[in-house]
């Protein structure tokens, strides 16, 4: 997560933009015709003018759905951003994207802007208005994106706000595609309420077909379901139409992954190696690749093994995985060579030798005790070098040393 923090060098250009401003009279044809020429000043990228134009229209934020185009605006093409209650904007030109300015020394111009105590105030005044609720959501998601935990209040809080009030506008038909898809997230991860979660993704996905997140996350609400052959379908069509290499590199993973619990090795195999190349150097590729090339004693299984290694020989959770992929496999002598094999040439890296020492000792309790002793002493040895007596890892091997003395069950 980036958080942009205001330059000394920006020129700020602060409209204050206050709940207890006088409002101008109503007037719906007027705020149409308003509303449509900021949105045309959104698509040739004039963001300043376009909220310039609102501003002039509804100076108190009194109007809904000039409030919620400014914070259309504000969320999605903010140059800066403080605490999301304060933006700048800019115009640019059609050929650049605002991406490019995010971060980056500029003049831009500040707008004084609290989405959330805005749209309470004109919930307050318009309770069955759902879009604001809709509004309060994006805010909020936006807000948690953007800052997570360190925003004003808890993530868990910033959550419960996101999915209560989508939840509140699909209650009364007044969401679009992606409140649908966010809160069928909530369903999935918090209540794994599955298939409730496949009805609001699909929801979404007939209202955006374009919106792959929904499909392929169908995918995924499937395969929790353990219906695998839908499953797949859907993860098919989210790889044809992902064009971000790691989106479409997860989308091919599940779908090896799906074929493997179907126990078809071919595809999926084919799937996992897609996956590898779609996004090469992905971890998650690579090890479930590795994996299925363990159980499959592929020949290709020694070159990846050294690829998946070399992505962090000092990371335990490296050798956590290879611990888990070879513990099953008549192969685990195949590791242990591995291992043997790095120790010279990490010679002067303790950190990397420690943990060679202390994964053979794990990898040898199950073959030959005395051995695994041994290397349990060597590891104790060198983390002495670079840790402090009171490291976690000692107390690890001292508790390997008990399994390979034969004091406790390993």
């Amino acid at each position: 997560m980036r958080v942009y923090l205001v330059s000394l060098s920006i020129l700020l250009s602060v409209l204050a933009c206050k709940g207890n401003s006088l409002a101008k009279n109503s007037n719906p044809a007027g705020d149409n015709e308003t509303i449509k020429k900021a949105k045309n000043l959104v698509e040739h990228k004039k963001y300043y003018s376009a909220f310039q134009l609102l501003e002039e229209a509804d100076t108190g934020n009194a109007k809904p759905d000039i409030v919620l185009l400014k914070e259309d605006i504000l969320l999605n093409y903010f140059v800066t951003s403080i605490s999301h209650q304060m933006f700048s904007l800019m115009d640019i030109k059609e050929d650049e994207n605002i991406e490019d300015y995010r971060g980056k020394e500029g003049t831009s111009s500040m707008v004084v802007f609290e989405p959330d105590k805005i749209l309470n105030k004109l919930i307050k005044k318009y309770p069955t208005n759902y879009k604001l609720y809709e509004g309060l959501g994006d805010f909020y998601e936006s807000a948690h994106n953007h800052y997570g935990s360190n925003w004003l209040i808890g993530e868990d809080s910033l959550n419960d706000l996101i999915r209560n009030n989508y939840q509140m506008a699909i209650d009364h038909d007044a969401a679009d595609y992606h409140a649908y898809f966010r809160v069928a997230v909530y369903l999935i991860q918090d209540d794994k309420a599955y298939r409730k979660a496949i009805t609001y993704l699909l929801k979404s996905h007939t209202m955006n077909k374009d919106y792959t997140d929904a499909t392929y996350n169908l995918g995924y609400a499937y395969l929790l379901c353990d219906s695998r052959d839908t499953a797949i379908m859907y993860a098919k069509i989210a790889d044809d139409e992902y064009k971000d290499l790691s989106l479409k590199g997860d989308a091919e993973r599940m779908i090896g992954e799906i074929y493997g619990e179907k126990n078809d090795t071919a595809n999926s195999v084919r799937y996992y190696e897609m996956a590898n190349r779609t996004d090469t150097g992905n971890y998650y590729n690579i090890k479930s690749l590795l994996n299925i090339y363990v159980v499959t004693h592929n020949p290709k299984r020694k070159e990846l093994l050294k690829t998946f290694f070399a992505l962090g020989p000092g990371n335990p959770t490296i050798y956590n995985d290879l611990y888990q992929i070879y513990s099953d496999s008549i192969q685990g002598f195949e590791v242990i060579a591995f291992y043997k094999a790095q120790i010279p040439l990490y010679t002067g890296n303790d950190k990397v030798q420690g943990s060679l020492y202390f994964y053979l000792a794990r990898t040898y309790l199950s073959y030959d005790k005395k051995i695994a002793k041994d290397y349990c002493l060597k590891a104790k040895e060198t983390f002495t070098k670079i840790f402090d007596k009171d490291n976690g890892v000692f107390a690890a091997i001292d508790k390997l040393i008990e399994y390979a003395d034969g004091k406790e069950d390993k």
